[in-house]
């Protein structure tokens, strides 16, 4: 027994214990007010010698500006990154010297790590001294990006409708450009410079530019978005009146025909009276009102033969009143159109049927069978199946008018 005690209570054990409790308790933040991360990071920047206070920093700030100043972009790059990297700074110090450094890579024309250091500015400080010019750096950047696409779209110019993307050889030795994805590099960084700067002078052109792509590569939902909201968020920019002009075409596609959902088409119609009652550049536009006005047509033919279709179906189940409802609300809703003199003729045909006591079944399997009972007990004869002309698909093809826009 006594040398399983000395077996269990060694000192060098018992030291052991009081070395993890105590390790414990300090991880445990017990009777501290500092968080774990914060300890963590102290920690690390000890061991990195990341995290200290550095009473030279004002004087390694100012040699890193001369030699910025110098056009000494590499060295000075590494000073500014280890002072923004120090959390011994202070806040102030820090923001300069990050934006320094993302300076210092656009200068040195590293374009995609520019952007993404300017963006770590914006994340780190985001009501800071620098948050305004830093968005203005991005979208700069993604202006020279856009030139790419602005150069494709001349050269596409007499193709119509949704001009899908064209991938081209990738260049590693181009540091002025992303390897992979910059259309995608160009949406993420001027959707940045909308959030982290809504009211500054750059962010009604990065919704614009985020719009536009998305209409021209068929994205309808993701431009409608952008248009409303530069439309709803930037009423005095100088680009609304075009933005409600492409949101009126992107809502009008989005729909997908006349078979889906119907409230995108009823938002375009809207969105066109607003137009046309408030914003003057579109109304007193010739060429503007002319587009309003085709778009408009599209929209009713669209919503006629949304319409037209629900009449043709309860026909086709054997819902004659329904039916007969349906035609009547094309005609009185949309006169003038082809869709009213088909709903005209299809709502006289199925009103003689029923006066004549032998509607047109249809599919409905309950309708065919009382259909067939009639028949062959005597009470009625039976109904001769005529063919529905002139019904038009819901897969048609999209109008001129909304498609292939160009500002």
């Amino acid at each position: 027994m006594a040398k399983r005690a000395d077996r269990t209570f060694r000192p060098g054990r018992a030291r052991a214990l009081l070395a993890v409790a105590a390790l414990v308790a300090a991880l445990g933040g017990c009777h501290t007010a500092r968080s774990f991360k914060e300890r963590v990071d102290q920690a690390a920047g000890k061991l990195t010698g990341s995290n200290f206070d550095d009473p030279e920093a004002d004087a390694k700030l100012k040699r890193a500006e001369e030699l910025f100043q110098n056009k000494d972009y590499a060295p000075a790059q590494d000073q500014f990154r280890a002072l923004a990297d120090n959390k011994g700074n202070s806040a102030a110090l820090a923001e300069r010297a990050r934006f320094m450094q993302a300076e210092c890579r656009y200068m040195r024309k590293q374009l995609p790590e520019a952007a993404d250091t300017y963006h770590k500015v914006l994340l780190d400080f985001p009501t800071g001294a620098y948050r305004r010019d830093a968005c203005a750096r991005i979208f700069d950047i993604c202006d020279y990006w856009l030139d790419d696409f602005r150069d494709e779209l001349k050269a596409r110019q007499d193709e119509k409708g949704v001009l899908r993307w064209k991938p081209g050889l990738p260049n590693p030795l181009d540091r002025t450009r992303p390897t992979w994805g910059q259309e995608e590099r160009t949406l993420e960084s001027l959707q940045r410079v909308h959030v982290h700067d809504v009211t500054g002078p750059t962010a009604d052109k990065a919704l614009f530019w985020c719009g536009y792509i998305n209409f021209v590569r068929g994205n309808f939902n993701e431009a409608d978005q952008f248009f409303s909201q530069l439309d709803s968020m930037h009423p005095d920019s100088p680009l609304r009146p075009q933005a409600m002009a492409f949101a009126i075409l992107a809502k009008n596609n989005a729909t997908g025909g006349a078979a889906y959902d119907g409230r995108k088409c009823a938002e375009a119609l809207q969105l066109v009276h607003v137009a046309e009652a408030s914003v003057p550049e579109l109304a007193n536009n010739p060429e503007m009102a002319e587009k309003l006005t085709r778009a408009k047509f599209a929209i009713r033919s669209q919503q006629a033969e949304k319409d037209y279709l629900m009449a043709d179906y309860y026909e086709r189940t054997g819902h004659p009143g329904s039916a007969v409802f349906y035609y009547e609300l094309v005609r009185r809703r949309y006169a003038g159109t082809k869709y009213a003199d088909q709903a005209t003729e299809r709502q006289t045909r199925l009103v003689k049927l029923m006066q004549e006591g032998r509607p047109d079944p249809g599919v409905d399997p309950l309708a065919v069978v009382r259909a067939k009972f009639d028949e062959v007990w005597g009470k009625r004869p039976a109904a001769t199946k005529e063919p529905a002309g002139g019904v038009v698909p819901a897969g048609g093809p999209v109008p001129d008018s909304a498609r292939g826009a160009r500002p």
